[in-house]
Protein backbone atom coordinates (compact mmCIF):
# COMPACT_ATOMS: atom_id res chain seq x y z
CA UNK A 1 0.00 0.00 0.00
CA UNK A 2 1.81 3.06 -0.91
CA UNK A 3 -0.74 5.75 0.52
CA UNK A 4 0.65 7.85 3.52
CA UNK A 5 -1.28 9.51 6.28
CA UNK A 6 1.36 12.61 6.20
CA UNK A 7 0.23 13.20 2.22
CA UNK A 8 -3.85 13.63 1.51
CA UNK A 9 -5.11 12.13 -1.76
CA UNK A 10 -7.65 13.75 -3.79
CA UNK A 11 -10.88 12.31 -2.31
CA UNK A 12 -10.62 14.96 -0.12
CA UNK A 13 -8.88 17.95 -1.71
CA UNK A 14 -10.04 17.95 -5.12
CA UNK A 15 -11.90 21.32 -4.31
CA UNK A 16 -8.66 22.90 -3.43
CA UNK A 17 -7.48 22.53 -6.88
CA UNK A 18 -10.33 25.19 -7.61
CA UNK A 19 -8.90 27.51 -5.09
CA UNK A 20 -6.07 30.21 -6.15
CA UNK A 21 -3.85 28.91 -2.97
CA UNK A 22 -2.65 25.31 -3.42
CA UNK A 23 -1.04 23.87 -0.66
CA UNK A 24 2.26 22.68 -1.29
CA UNK A 25 1.61 18.98 -0.44
CA UNK A 26 -0.50 18.71 -3.73
CA UNK A 27 2.19 20.02 -5.70
CA UNK A 28 4.08 16.52 -4.32
CA UNK A 29 0.64 13.67 -4.31
CA UNK A 30 -0.32 14.79 -8.26
CA UNK A 31 2.67 14.02 -10.08
CA UNK A 32 3.04 10.97 -7.54
CA UNK A 33 -0.61 9.94 -8.63
CA UNK A 34 0.31 10.27 -12.29
CA UNK A 35 3.53 8.18 -12.01
CA UNK A 36 1.68 5.61 -10.27
CA UNK A 37 -0.97 4.96 -12.69
CA UNK A 38 1.84 4.59 -15.55
CA UNK A 39 4.36 2.71 -13.21
CA UNK A 40 3.93 -0.46 -13.80
CA UNK A 41 3.91 0.28 -17.79
CA UNK A 42 7.92 1.97 -17.44
CA UNK A 43 9.62 -1.59 -18.58
CA UNK A 44 6.79 -2.67 -21.44
CA UNK A 45 6.16 0.33 -22.62
CA UNK A 46 8.27 3.29 -22.32
CA UNK A 47 11.86 2.19 -22.38
CA UNK A 48 11.19 -0.14 -25.71
CA UNK A 49 9.50 2.59 -27.13
CA UNK A 50 13.03 4.71 -26.13
CA UNK A 51 14.99 2.18 -28.00
CA UNK A 52 13.11 1.48 -30.99
CA UNK A 53 13.49 5.54 -31.18
CA UNK A 54 17.17 5.95 -30.69
CA UNK A 55 17.86 2.57 -33.03
CA UNK A 56 15.64 3.71 -35.65
CA UNK A 57 16.80 6.72 -36.31
CA UNK A 58 20.24 7.84 -37.55
CA UNK A 59 20.70 11.42 -36.06
CA UNK A 60 18.29 12.28 -33.39
CA UNK A 61 18.98 15.88 -31.04
CA UNK A 62 18.04 15.70 -27.32
CA UNK A 63 15.15 18.05 -27.33
CA UNK A 64 13.40 16.18 -30.41
CA UNK A 65 13.67 13.17 -28.33
CA UNK A 66 12.94 14.28 -24.68
CA UNK A 67 9.25 15.39 -26.81
CA UNK A 68 8.84 11.80 -28.14
CA UNK A 69 9.24 10.47 -24.85
CA UNK A 70 6.46 13.21 -23.45
CA UNK A 71 4.31 12.30 -26.13
CA UNK A 72 4.60 8.32 -25.35
CA UNK A 73 4.02 9.34 -21.33
CA UNK A 74 0.98 11.16 -22.22
CA UNK A 75 -0.60 8.83 -24.36
CA UNK A 76 0.41 6.11 -21.93
CA UNK A 77 -1.59 8.08 -19.23
CA UNK A 78 -4.26 8.51 -21.32
CA UNK A 79 -4.46 4.67 -21.49
CA UNK A 80 -3.76 3.81 -17.77
CA UNK A 81 -6.31 5.99 -16.30
CA UNK A 82 -8.96 4.75 -18.67
CA UNK A 83 -7.89 1.40 -17.86
CA UNK A 84 -7.92 1.37 -14.10
CA UNK A 85 -10.95 3.50 -13.86
CA UNK A 86 -12.77 0.70 -15.26
CA UNK A 87 -11.16 -2.43 -13.34
CA UNK A 88 -11.02 -1.43 -9.68
CA UNK A 89 -11.70 -4.75 -8.53
CA UNK A 90 -8.71 -5.93 -10.52
CA UNK A 91 -6.07 -3.99 -9.42
CA UNK A 92 -7.50 -4.24 -5.86
CA UNK A 93 -6.25 -7.85 -6.07
CA UNK A 94 -3.42 -7.93 -8.58
CA UNK A 95 -2.26 -4.24 -8.06
CA UNK A 96 -3.06 -2.79 -4.81
CA UNK A 97 -0.77 -0.03 -4.84
CA UNK A 98 -1.93 2.09 -8.12
CA UNK A 99 -3.92 5.41 -7.37
CA UNK A 100 -7.57 4.35 -7.00
CA UNK A 101 -7.44 1.16 -4.98
CA UNK A 102 -4.77 2.85 -3.07
CA UNK A 103 -7.48 5.89 -2.29
CA UNK A 104 -4.96 8.45 -3.73
CA UNK A 105 -7.72 9.73 -6.30
CA UNK A 106 -11.36 9.57 -6.27
CA UNK A 107 -12.88 6.99 -9.46
CA UNK A 108 -15.05 10.09 -10.52
CA UNK A 109 -12.46 12.46 -10.37
CA UNK A 110 -10.35 9.81 -12.30
CA UNK A 111 -12.79 9.45 -15.12
CA UNK A 112 -12.58 13.66 -15.79
CA UNK A 113 -9.23 12.67 -16.00
CA UNK A 114 -9.30 10.11 -18.67
CA UNK A 115 -11.77 12.16 -20.93
CA UNK A 116 -9.71 15.48 -20.26
CA UNK A 117 -6.28 13.15 -21.39
CA UNK A 118 -8.30 12.32 -24.90
CA UNK A 119 -8.45 15.68 -26.18
CA UNK A 120 -4.90 16.90 -24.77
CA UNK A 121 -3.43 13.93 -26.51
CA UNK A 122 -4.85 14.49 -29.73
CA UNK A 123 -3.98 18.43 -29.32
CA UNK A 124 -0.14 17.46 -28.83
CA UNK A 125 -0.22 15.02 -31.62
CA UNK A 126 -1.52 17.64 -33.40
CA UNK A 127 1.56 20.14 -32.82
CA UNK A 128 3.93 17.94 -33.68
CA UNK A 129 3.01 16.95 -36.93
CA UNK A 130 1.50 13.00 -35.87
CA UNK A 131 -1.65 13.31 -36.33
CA UNK A 132 -2.73 10.39 -37.52
CA UNK A 133 -0.67 8.17 -35.14
CA UNK A 134 -2.12 10.07 -31.80
CA UNK A 135 -5.61 9.65 -33.36
CA UNK A 136 -5.54 6.02 -33.92
CA UNK A 137 -3.70 5.52 -30.88
CA UNK A 138 -6.02 6.73 -28.95
CA UNK A 139 -8.82 4.87 -30.88
CA UNK A 140 -7.31 2.13 -29.75
CA UNK A 141 -7.63 3.03 -26.21
CA UNK A 142 -11.28 3.42 -26.57
CA UNK A 143 -11.78 0.38 -28.17
CA UNK A 144 -9.63 -1.73 -25.63
CA UNK A 145 -10.87 0.06 -22.90
CA UNK A 146 -14.35 1.44 -22.81
CA UNK A 147 -15.67 -0.68 -26.09
CA UNK A 148 -14.79 -3.41 -24.14
CA UNK A 149 -12.46 -5.58 -26.64
CA UNK A 150 -9.86 -6.07 -23.88
CA UNK A 151 -11.69 -8.40 -22.31
CA UNK A 152 -11.63 -11.15 -25.32
CA UNK A 153 -8.35 -12.44 -26.62
CA UNK A 154 -7.97 -11.94 -29.77
CA UNK A 155 -9.72 -8.62 -29.90
CA UNK A 156 -7.27 -7.85 -27.19
CA UNK A 157 -4.16 -8.97 -28.67
CA UNK A 158 -5.12 -7.05 -31.83
CA UNK A 159 -5.61 -3.53 -29.54
CA UNK A 160 -1.93 -4.44 -28.05
CA UNK A 161 -0.37 -4.76 -31.89
CA UNK A 162 -2.15 -1.46 -33.17
CA UNK A 163 -1.25 -0.02 -30.12
CA UNK A 164 2.03 -0.65 -30.23
CA UNK A 165 2.58 -0.40 -33.59
CA UNK A 166 1.32 3.66 -33.32
CA UNK A 167 3.28 4.15 -30.19
CA UNK A 168 6.16 3.51 -32.52
CA UNK A 169 5.29 5.60 -35.20
CA UNK A 170 4.71 8.13 -32.79
CA UNK A 171 7.36 8.68 -31.28
CA UNK A 172 9.63 8.13 -34.45
CA UNK A 173 7.76 10.70 -36.36
CA UNK A 174 8.55 13.20 -33.34
CA UNK A 175 11.97 12.13 -33.33
CA UNK A 176 12.75 12.48 -36.75
CA UNK A 177 9.62 12.99 -39.72
CA UNK A 178 12.25 11.88 -42.38
CA UNK A 179 12.35 8.61 -41.39
CA UNK A 180 9.07 8.01 -41.33
CA UNK A 181 9.63 7.86 -45.39
CA UNK A 182 11.74 5.10 -44.94
CA UNK A 183 9.38 2.30 -46.83
CA UNK A 184 11.22 -0.56 -44.97
CA UNK A 185 10.79 1.28 -41.42
CA UNK A 186 7.29 0.45 -42.71
CA UNK A 187 7.87 -3.23 -42.66
CA UNK A 188 9.41 -3.38 -39.09
CA UNK A 189 6.34 -1.83 -37.91
CA UNK A 190 4.38 -4.94 -39.62
CA UNK A 191 6.72 -7.52 -38.32
CA UNK A 192 6.58 -5.94 -34.93
CA UNK A 193 2.86 -5.93 -34.91
CA UNK A 194 2.27 -9.30 -35.66
CA UNK A 195 5.06 -10.21 -33.31
CA UNK A 196 2.99 -8.70 -30.79
CA UNK A 197 -0.41 -10.04 -31.55
CA UNK A 198 0.99 -13.48 -31.42
CA UNK A 199 2.65 -13.16 -27.78
CA UNK A 200 1.73 -10.27 -26.47
CA UNK A 201 -0.69 -12.65 -24.14
CA UNK A 202 2.61 -12.89 -22.33
CA UNK A 203 1.27 -10.11 -20.06
CA UNK A 204 -2.06 -12.13 -18.68
CA UNK A 205 -0.46 -15.32 -16.89
CA UNK A 206 0.46 -12.85 -14.26
CA UNK A 207 -2.96 -11.35 -13.86
CA UNK A 208 -5.26 -14.38 -14.33
CA UNK A 209 -6.91 -14.15 -10.70
CA UNK A 210 -7.71 -10.21 -10.98
CA UNK A 211 -9.37 -11.10 -14.43
CA UNK A 212 -11.34 -14.02 -13.54
CA UNK A 213 -13.05 -11.58 -11.25
CA UNK A 214 -13.94 -9.09 -13.87
CA UNK A 215 -14.83 -11.50 -16.48
CA UNK A 216 -12.22 -11.24 -18.98
CA UNK A 217 -11.94 -13.53 -21.16
CA UNK A 218 -7.98 -13.88 -21.94
CA UNK A 219 -6.04 -16.40 -23.46
CA UNK A 220 -4.65 -18.24 -20.21
CA UNK A 221 -7.80 -18.11 -18.98
CA UNK A 222 -9.63 -19.96 -22.03
CA UNK A 223 -6.84 -22.14 -23.72
CA UNK A 224 -4.84 -22.47 -19.81
CA UNK A 225 -2.27 -25.20 -21.07
CA UNK A 226 -3.11 -23.88 -24.98
CA UNK A 227 -1.69 -20.71 -24.51
CA UNK A 228 1.41 -21.64 -22.30
CA UNK A 229 2.09 -23.80 -25.35
CA UNK A 230 1.50 -21.52 -27.98
CA UNK A 231 3.95 -18.91 -26.29
CA UNK A 232 6.62 -21.21 -26.32
CA UNK A 233 6.19 -21.86 -29.89
CA UNK A 234 5.49 -18.78 -31.01
CA UNK A 235 8.50 -16.94 -29.03
CA UNK A 236 10.60 -19.78 -30.79
CA UNK A 237 9.17 -19.38 -34.39
CA UNK A 238 9.50 -15.55 -34.49
CA UNK A 239 13.36 -15.92 -33.33
CA UNK A 240 14.06 -18.68 -35.56
CA UNK A 241 12.28 -16.39 -38.31
CA UNK A 242 13.83 -13.39 -37.87
CA UNK A 243 17.43 -14.54 -37.52
CA UNK A 244 17.07 -16.82 -41.02
CA UNK A 245 15.57 -13.55 -42.79
CA UNK A 246 18.70 -11.14 -41.35
CA UNK A 247 21.78 -12.24 -42.81
CA UNK A 248 23.94 -9.39 -40.77
CA UNK A 249 23.79 -11.17 -37.34
CA UNK A 250 26.84 -13.49 -36.54
CA UNK A 251 26.58 -17.11 -36.04
CA UNK A 252 27.42 -17.11 -32.64
CA UNK A 253 25.43 -14.14 -32.01
CA UNK A 254 22.28 -16.36 -33.87
CA UNK A 255 22.88 -18.94 -31.86
CA UNK A 256 22.79 -16.66 -28.42
CA UNK A 257 19.00 -14.87 -29.26
CA UNK A 258 17.68 -18.33 -30.33
CA UNK A 259 18.85 -20.00 -26.97
CA UNK A 260 17.39 -17.05 -25.11
CA UNK A 261 13.89 -17.13 -27.12
CA UNK A 262 13.66 -21.13 -26.37
CA UNK A 263 14.61 -20.35 -22.52
CA UNK A 264 12.28 -17.36 -22.05
CA UNK A 265 9.43 -19.54 -24.29
CA UNK A 266 10.36 -22.68 -21.69
CA UNK A 267 10.26 -20.71 -18.58
CA UNK A 268 6.41 -19.60 -19.48
CA UNK A 269 5.66 -23.25 -19.86
CA UNK A 270 7.30 -25.13 -16.81
CA UNK A 271 7.17 -22.18 -13.89
CA UNK A 272 3.84 -21.30 -13.73
CA UNK A 273 3.41 -19.22 -10.11
CA UNK A 274 2.34 -15.43 -10.30
CA UNK A 275 5.58 -14.52 -9.61
CA UNK A 276 7.32 -16.67 -11.86
CA UNK A 277 5.04 -15.44 -14.53
CA UNK A 278 6.02 -11.54 -13.73
CA UNK A 279 9.49 -12.66 -14.10
CA UNK A 280 9.18 -14.30 -17.23
CA UNK A 281 7.45 -11.17 -18.28
CA UNK A 282 10.45 -9.42 -17.76
CA UNK A 283 12.19 -11.46 -19.91
CA UNK A 284 9.42 -11.45 -22.63
CA UNK A 285 9.81 -7.44 -22.83
CA UNK A 286 13.97 -8.24 -23.27
CA UNK A 287 13.37 -10.28 -26.11
CA UNK A 288 10.62 -8.51 -27.47
CA UNK A 289 13.18 -5.37 -27.87
CA UNK A 290 15.79 -7.21 -29.36
CA UNK A 291 12.73 -8.53 -31.64
CA UNK A 292 12.31 -4.42 -32.55
CA UNK A 293 16.00 -4.59 -33.17
CA UNK A 294 17.25 -7.06 -35.20
CA UNK A 295 14.46 -6.45 -38.30
CA UNK A 296 15.00 -2.60 -38.33
CA UNK A 297 16.47 -1.04 -41.65
CA UNK A 298 20.07 -1.36 -41.78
Amino acid sequence: MVSSPSIPSLNSGWKTFQEVHIPIQYLVIVPRILFLFTASDFRTVMIPVALFTILSTPYIDLHSFLAALFWTWLHLLQFCVSNQSLHIEEDKLNKPWRPIPSNLIHISTTRQLRWLLLPACICLSVHYRITSAGVLLSLAFVAHNELGFGSHWLLRNACNAWGYVMFNAGAVGIANPEVLKDGRLFHSFVYNGLVIFTTIHAQDFRDVEGDKIIGRQTLPIVYPEGSRLAILVSMWGWTSGLIATCHGIHAWLSLIFGAVGLVIGLRFYCFRSARDDRMSYTLYNLWLVWTQFVHLPA
